[in-house]
């Protein structure tokens, strides 16, 4: 990132290591200290993409709701300072493959969307080369 010092970061997480336990809060200062660090490096435009939805589990007590919970709450508190990207047409039988873990290709497309959604808001029309 110093090497190529870009204009825009896009932070991108995955929700492995999201337990039953997990607190929300507790990971989105995470989240803040690390887009905070980027900033603190020149680059002018950081954006989070929000923890996509998944239907598999390492943690047998977690369940779609509670992560979906744990990942608004995420997104709701990093968004007071930073912008968020997230999917909004998400489809389990479409957007996913069978591992109920890993984005397909029109879940893949879908997020890019949202993601150049997200940036065409950020962005004049005259910044933003996509």
């Amino acid at each position: 990132m110093l090497r190529w010092e870009p204009d825009v970061v896009i932070v991108v997480l995955g929700g492995n290591d999201i337990t039953s336990r997990c607190q929300p809060r507790d990971i989105s200062l995470d989240i803040l200290k690390l887009c905070r660090l980027v900033k603190a490096r020149g680059v002018a435009t950081v954006v989070v993409a929000g923890i996509c939805q998944r239907w598999a589990f390492r943690d047998n007590a977690l369940t779609s709701d509670r992560f979906t919970a744990i990942g608004s709450a995420i997104d709701r508190y990093v968004k007071r300072y930073f912008a968020v990207s997230s999917m909004v047409h998400v489809r389990e039988d479409v957007h996913w493959l069978s591992d109920g873990v890993h984005l397909s290709e029109e879940g893949m497309a879908e997020f890019m969307e949202s993601l150049r959604l997200k940036l065409a808001k950020i962005f004049k029309p005259k910044d933003l080369v996509l």
